[in-house]
């Protein structure tokens, strides 16, 4: 019997966070999610940093309302939520008991599985919401964030590794953001994880931007990578994650199975090139290989809006310039991981950097936090001289797990902003101010999502074209559809 290979669809989380700007809705998203939960994926990604945020800052969508709507039509498919250690969905440092509840909220509106990391992979700040999530009955996939450096051997990455296991998590997953990982990497990489790990599942989560994640993605399965991660075609390719119809294909033909519905898999594509018509979106394609993206190792995403952002101030030509002091910074903070938050600390410096001619003249609060040590332990000491530059004396340095430095907040925050309808709204205000969750609440109160639970609606009429149209992508919807009634604000 050939060996099974399951795979994780990112359609609705990374692949358009990094192709959409992470503007997919819920209107875009609930009609096609019954048949995504029939294809056979291991699991679908729905929640993580730049959705939740996006969401309820540009969308006006409440994630938790949003993870209660897709369970709802979803009954099979594991839903996964990527947790960032105590930041959760955003750059702040939150206290234990935000984080803990944050975990017990996930699985009590239908989260089942949640994938933890730290942006600097500091394994001593994850006890907290790794401990948390197995006791609520989350399934448990810890994830490790690959980037290039002299202290990120293999032998690093297997040590935490070991360290997730140890702590509960029956997964690994290699987090590859900016799509670094080789060839000839992943040999050495993968039997080193799997050796370090024993039984739990080794997955490998890996983006297109230097072309090259295709092939890493069916090279790793030779080498004991047990679950690949990848997107829908229309969502694939470019700075997102490889195609799930061309790689389930691929492992066919290299003598290994999936569960997934080929038939099912080219209805949803069908859907997604008819959405990204409908709402004037990008659809993925290939890109060549890059070198320099092993240089400066910023994800596509990141690199697009740093060029905007050079553009106000008129410094557009100097991005190159910029990206070259960013390998600099990130050499002098430690070798972090080009990840949210990390790679905006690095990039914001870089460009201050070379804006004000003198190095470090101006260092962001959130950066000077990092480098005395509130974030957590950097894969490499900081250079002294920053840390000097910092520190008025050394007691400024701190020591210890991010989350301990955070007095709680609940209490404060229900005495003088409550009462709250819920605790996710607690949540919520405990990660936002009023004036950013207000107009999300107003928002909710109008929203109408009848439709996608009823027969002869707007969605259901959509995906009866869907289905009776095997190449929608060549057509175009009527604009007298009208899809886009489900809501009325």
């Amino acid at each position: 019997m050939s060996r099974e290979i399951p795979v994780v669809e990112e359609a609705l989380r990374d692949a358009h966070q990094c192709l959409w700007s992470t503007r997919m809705t819920n209107e875009m998203m609930l009609p096609i999610v019954e048949r995504m939960d029939a294809v056979g994926y291991d699991a679908m990604d729905l929640i993580g940093g730049a959705v939740w945020d996006v969401s309820i800052r540009f969308l006006l969508e409440d994630p938790w309302e949003r993870i209660r709507h897709v369970r709802r039509l979803v009954t099979r498919t594991p839903l996964n939520a990527w947790v960032r250690g105590q930041s959760l969905w955003t750059f702040e440092i939150f206290p234990d008991e935000v984080v803990e509840l944050a975990m017990e909220r996930l699985a009590a509106n239908g989260i089942r599985r949640a994938t933890i990391y730290d942006h600097i992979n500091d394994m001593e700040g994850l006890h907290v919401v790794v401990s948390k999530a197995v006791e609520v009955g989350l399934e448990v996939s810890g994830a490790l964030v690959f980037t290039l450096s002299p202290v990120h051997t293999d032998g690093h990455f297997a040590e935490r590794a070991a360290q997730f296991v140890r702590m509960g998590a029956t997964e690994v997953v290699v987090k590859d953001p900016s799509g670094l990982l080789s060839v000839e990497r992943i040999r050495t990489l993968a039997p080193a994880l799997k050796k370090a790990i024993g039984d739990a599942a080794l997955n490998l989560h890996t983006h297109c931007m230097t072309g090259r994640a295709p092939d890493v993605l069916l090279e790793s399965v030779d080498y004991g990578m047990d679950k690949l991660h990848c997107a829908i075609s229309p969502l694939a390719h470019g700075a997102s994650h490889s195609p799930t119809e061309w790689i389930a294909e691929k492992l066919v033909g290299k003598g290994y199975s999936t569960r997934l519905d080929t038939e099912l898999l080219g209805e949803i594509a069908d859907y997604f090139h008819f959405v990204a018509r409908r709402w004037d979106k990008p659809v993925g394609e290939p890109v060549p290989f890059d070198p320099r993206v092993l240089e400066h190792q910023m994800p596509g995403g990141m690199i697009s809006n740093l060029a905007s952002q050079l553009a106000t101030v008129g410094l557009e030509r100097r991005l190159d310039e910029v990206l070259d002091e960013m390998g600099r910074v990130r050499k002098e903070l430690g070798y972090l991981p080009i990840v949210s938050p990390s790679a905006q600390f690095i990039a914001t410096q870089s460009v201050l950097n070379l804006v004000q001619g003198e190095r470090y003249k101006t260092i962001p609060d959130e950066l000077r936090k990092y480098i005395l040590g509130y974030y957590g332990r950097p894969p490499a000491p900081v250079d002294q001289n920053l840390v000097d530059r910092v520190a008025r004396k050394s007691s400024d340095v701190v020591t210890g797990p991010s989350g301990s430095h955070v007095p709680p907040v609940l209490d404060k925050i229900r005495k003088e902003r409550g009462p709250f309808e819920s605790d996710d709204d607690l949540l919520l205000a405990a990660m936002y101010p009023d004036e950013i969750i207000r107009p999300l609440f107003e928002a909710r109160d109008k929203a109408d999502y009848s439709a996608f639970y009823r027969a002869d609606t707007p969605a259901d009429y959509l995906l009866k074209e869907v289905r009776a149209r095997p190449r929608l992508r060549s057509f175009e919807l009527s604009a007298g559809a009208g899809f886009n009634v489900v809501y009325s604000h």
